[in-house]
């Protein structure tokens, strides 16, 4: 019997541990949140993050959703319209000094489950995208130099600051899209096919690229390259500016590429609930 008692007792602990081992460790939230409507009708919205404080102004639910969730407005569904047309002011304290990247993403969709009441579940549905290819007449890349740049990781920690007189390291990317008169330009220093694919998918909606862009290559390495375009007419009028070529047939003169439109797998986020919120 004592054996038996022994057993019992050590087969309870190994579960209770088993069990304590496998709950989930807390979801990082805010300390303290201040969400109001803003009324202003102003056009400016703005984000400022810095670790352990979080002020956003003037932006709507929908776009937070976005962000929080990292997608783009064609990977949202069932979402009502005010969430689009009504912005809000959100203030937000955490506890420590929490990174901007935990803020921006557990953190805020954390505030946007309790204060808008958010439920949404995730699907995938076939949904028009492009498939990026080589054109006929050959991919037109160079690859990255040998000491061209250097790659930067989000994970570690950035170098110290430079030295007064010294120049700081030139990272491995994508400069700020420029323009050149009313054409657009992009520049990437050290970037992937992939990289480039998911750039045009997500900053040139515009031009037209409102799809997901599959790479189907078969391009390995990394490439230096300058991309310019005229964005289309909807959204720029024409002018004596904008000279250059639309952004499907610069992808295809200037990089040897091509923006083929085809159907495929396409992840959405479904919104089941969404309410206003009660400000404080």
């Amino acid at each position: 019997m004592a054996r038996w008692m022994t057993f019992v007792a050590l087969a309870f602990v190994a579960s209770a541990m088993c069990s304590h081992a496998q709950s989930p460790a807390p979801r990082p939230a805010f300390e303290v949140a201040s969400v109001k409507r803003n009324f202003s009708g102003s056009d400016r919205a703005y984000l400022q993050a810095t670790p352990g404080r979080l002020v956003i102004t003037n932006v709507a639910l929908k776009r937070l959703i976005l962000s929080a969730y990292d997608v783009q407005d064609y990977q949202i569904s069932g979402d009502p319209s005010w969430t689009a047309s009504e912005q809000y002011d959100i203030q937000a304290t955490a506890e420590g000094k929490a990174s901007v990247q935990e803020m921006e993403g557990p953190m805020l969709k954390a505030l946007l489950e309790e204060r808008f009441k958010l439920v949404l579940h995730r699907e995938t549905r076939q949904l028009p995208i492009y498939e990026l290819t080589i054109a006929k007449s050959g991919a037109k890349l160079q690859g990255v130099k040998e000491g061209g740049c250097t790659p930067y990781s989000a994970d570690s920690p950035p170098p110290s600051t430079p030295a007064p007189g010294e120049v700081g390291p030139h990272y491995c990317g994508f400069s700020r899209p420029g323009v050149n008169g009313l054409n657009g330009t992009l520049e990437g220093t050290g970037v992937s096919i992939t990289q480039l694919a998911t750039v045009l998918s997500r900053q040139y909606s515009p031009s037209g690229l409102r799809r997901p862009i599959i790479d189907r290559t078969g391009l390995t390495g990394t490439f230096d390259f300058h991309l310019e375009w005229t964005p289309d007419q909807a959204t720029v009028p024409q002018s004596d500016d904008a000279t250059g070529p639309s952004i499907f047939t610069a992808v295809q003169e200037q990089l040897g590429l091509k923006l083929e439109p085809a159907k495929g797998p396409v992840e959405v986020l479904v919104i089941d609930h969404v309410e206003r919120p009660s400000e404080n």
